[in-house]
C-alpha cells in the first residue's frame, strides 16, 4: 500500500505536491479542531455550570439547615382541642397552602388533603405546626400532575408523643 502512495506521489508535480500538502495539513486542523478541541470545551463550560449549580445548592442547603438549627427545639403546650382545625386551616392559609378537604376526625385530630404542594413548602408547613404541636400521624404523597409538586393526604393529631 505504501508503495502505491509512493507512486501516486510521484507522479504528482512539485506544484501538487505542494497543494496536497497543504490541503492535508488544514484538513488535519480542521479535524483536531472540531473532533477534540470544541467537544472538550463544551465538555468543560458544561461542567463548569454543573458545578456553579452544585455550589449554589450547597449553599441554600446550608442556609436552610441554620436556619433549622436556630428554630426552638421545645414544643407549645399545644392548641385546645377545638382549635387544632382552626389552626391547620389558619396556618396553612398563611403558608400560602390550599386545603382541598380540612375534616375534623374527633377530639384534637384533622385529616386533610391537598392536590397539590411543593414538598420543601408542604414539609416547611409541618415542621412549623409540629413547634405549635400538632404533628403528622400518617401521611401519603403522590406526584402531582403539576412537574415537582406532590399530592398529599395526611392525618394530623394535638400532642408530641405517640
Amino acid at each position: 500500500m505504501t508503495e502505491a502512495l509512493q507512486k501516486y506521489w510521484a507522479e504528482r508535480s512539485p506544484r501538487e505536491q505542494w497543494m496536497l500538502g497543504v490541503m492535508f495539513a488544514m484538513l488535519a486542523v480542521v479535524i483536531f479542531w472540531l473532533g477534540i478541541m470544541r467537544p472538550l470545551a463544551s465538555a468543560q463550560r458544561s461542567t463548569h455550570d454543573a458545578l456553579i449549580e452544585a455550589t449554589d445548592r450547597n449553599a441554600a442547603m446550608r442556609t436552610k439547615v441554620s436556619l433549622l438549627k436556630t428554630l426552638p427545639r421545645t414544643v407549645n403546650a399545644g392548641p385546645t382541642d377545638s382549635a387544632v382545625d382552626q389552626l391547620v386551616g389558619q396556618s396553612a392559609g398563611e403558608a400560602g397552602l390550599t386545603l382541598e378537604r380540612a375534616q375534623a376526625q374527633g377530639t384534637g385530630r384533622i385529616e386533610i388533603a391537598m392536590a397539590s404542594v411543593r414538598p420543601v413548602a408542604l414539609f416547611s408547613w409541618l415542621a412549623a405546626l409540629e413547634t405549635q404541636g400538632v404533628r403528622v400521624e400518617t401521611m401519603s404523597a403522590r406526584p402531582s400532575p403539576t412537574a415537582g409538586s406532590v399530592s398529599v393526604q395526611a392525618v394530623l393529631v394535638q400532642g408530641t408523643g405517640r
